[in-house]
């Protein structure tokens, strides 16, 4: 597959495309078709011939076969992701350095004002959580992405929400407070609370 081969994963392709990473991981299942000029569109982007690009038996070029300018593009996403990545970093010392909340304490707060009554994934919290970042740039914070999902899976957070399987075609899975706590929720006295939770 031409993505893998050039070492991209589907989200970083699909920035590169401009498009989303759901639709991506249809279009390499099969569950969509996207007709010629979209298949021209990719084709382009890795300087083959459309039906070389959709030919199995078409050997996808390595890194430094593909043009100048894909690679050129490659690299900017990756400077992009480093850059953001140090943002965040340094944006959490500041943080830490001044007394204010670190990621747990942030999902905590968010728990508590009833923002997981519903189900949410880990990009939906991210979202809730860094406002002035735009979705169109999400793709640059994958690493984040996964530290909210491991944060919200484990230790206290596993025992106040359920995890539930992914929706329909998407690999996202989703977070829910646990069903016995729903009366309960947001409730400063209930159990809870993040500092009965701490026990």
């Amino acid at each position: 597959m031409f993505r893998e081969t050039a070492g991209l994963t589907q989200e970083d392709y699909a920035t590169l495309m401009q498009t989303g990473a759901s639709y991506i991981g249809k279009v390499e299942r099969g569950e969509v078709s996207i007709g010629l000029e979209n298949i021209e569109k990719h084709a382009d982007f890795f300087d083959v011939l459309y039906y070389q690009f959709v030919n199995p038996e078409f050997d996808p070029l390595k890194f430094d076969q593909l043009p100048t300018s894909t690679r050129r593009k490659i690299a900017q996403l990756e400077k992009a992701k480093q850059d953001a990545t140090a943002k965040m970093l340094k944006e959490k010392a500041e943080q830490k350095e001044k007394g204010l909340p670190g990621r747990a304490a942030q999902l905590h707060t968010l728990i508590n004002k009833g923002f997981f009554k519903k189900p949410k994934t880990a990009r939906q919290a991210f979202a809730k959580l860094n406002p002035d970042i735009p979705e169109s740039v999400f793709g640059n914070y994958t690493e984040e992405l996964t530290k909210i999902t491991g944060t919200l899976s484990k230790g206290k957070f596993a025992r106040l929400l359920d995890k539930l399987e992914p929706k329909g075609k998407s690999t996202a899975v989703r977070f829910v407070v646990k069903a016995a706590n729903q009366a309960d929720y947001g409730n400063p006295s209930s159990s809870i609370n993040i500092a009965a939770a701490k026990k």
